[in-house]
């Protein structure tokens, strides 16, 4: 249990960091790689046996290439939430990021046999996907706001795919090294796709990193491996089952996403995105329930 309090605490402290580094005018791209670097460093030190992991991971296993094509939706998707917090808000990002668990929820259903697709879980789902919508939205109420709707959209897309394959593939390394190892492989597929990015675009003098860029994703990347490893722990200790404990963490960080936007930014918040918020937390009562 412990553990999955920690990652509801790091997961959701991601979405203020990013929104205070807007205030201090930090680059967001040039900080997400420094994060992934930071993150990798930490994983690699806290492998017990680094021979035995590595051993395990030449090998190719399913848990090798997972985490590495993770890696990849990684570093698109921690964009995206950066932008969104900025231009939509830290609690439509957390909320939007978050009702992931629904589709995820879908595919544990359609690949485990011991999971049930009842009609609670139907209506929660519904209930998910209505509360992204009304997260959306402005006050004015009749426009849908498009462009503002896509950026959540395409992050609940992507937090799907992360969410599930952090939990299916969390099961295949076949010892604690291989466990931990596997916990900071998205980062370096992560940080590779970066620092290639950064590199070509130092070339071309469209880029510069700075200090504070630097010491903001070091902030970050401690944060973010605490969330990955925190929430990789937890599915291991298998207290609950997974399509109960992702409901469980989901919930934790879009509530204490909300109330840290309010407390610390003083967010406001239409009377349409708390209709969004009230209608995810009933959808995750749901599947919690369920």
């Amino acid at each position: 249990m412990v553990y999955l309090v920690l990652s509801i605490i790091c997961n959701a402290a991601i979405y203020i960091l990013f929104k205070w580094f807007e205030k201090k005018e930090v680059q967001i791209f040039p900080a997400i790689v420094v994060n992934y670097l930071t993150a990798l460093s930490i994983g690699i030190l806290v492998v017990p046996d680094l021979g035995l992991a590595f051993k395990g991971a030449s090998e190719l296993p399913a848990w090798t290439i997972g985490g590495l094509l993770l890696g990849v939706v990684f570093i698109s998707i921690f964009y995206l939430m950066a932008i969104t917090a900025q231009k939509v808000g830290v609690s439509v990002t957390t909320i939007a990021s978050k009702m992931s668990l629904a589709l995820a929820v879908v595919l544990f259903v359609l690949i485990d046999p011991n999971e049930s697709f009842t009609t609670q879980k139907v209506i929660a789902i519904v209930l998910a996907i209505s509360g992204v919508v009304f997260a959306s939205m402005r006050d004015d109420g009749t426009k849908m706001h498009i462009r503002a709707m896509m950026w959540p959209l395409l992050i609940l897309l992507g937090s799907t795919i992360i969410d599930f394959g952090i939990a299916y593939f969390s099961s295949f390394p076949a010892n604690e090294s291989e466990l931990k190892l596997y916990s900071c492989l998205s980062f370096a597929m992560a940080a590779v796709c970066g620092w290639c990015i950064i590199l070509v675009k130092m070339a071309k003098k469209t880029m510069t990193i700075r200090v504070k860029d630097m010491y903001a994703g070091l902030l970050l990347g401690t944060i973010n491996y605490g969330s990955i490893y925190f929430l990789v722990q937890s599915y291991n200790t298998k207290i609950f089952e997974k399509s109960a404990l992702l409901p469980i963490n989901n919930l934790g960080v879009v509530l204490l996403g909300a109330v840290g936007a309010l407390i610390i930014f003083k967010e406001k918040l239409s009377s349409y995105n708390w209709i969004g918020i009230a209608l995810s937390v009933v959808a995750l009562g749901l599947l919690i329930l369920g």
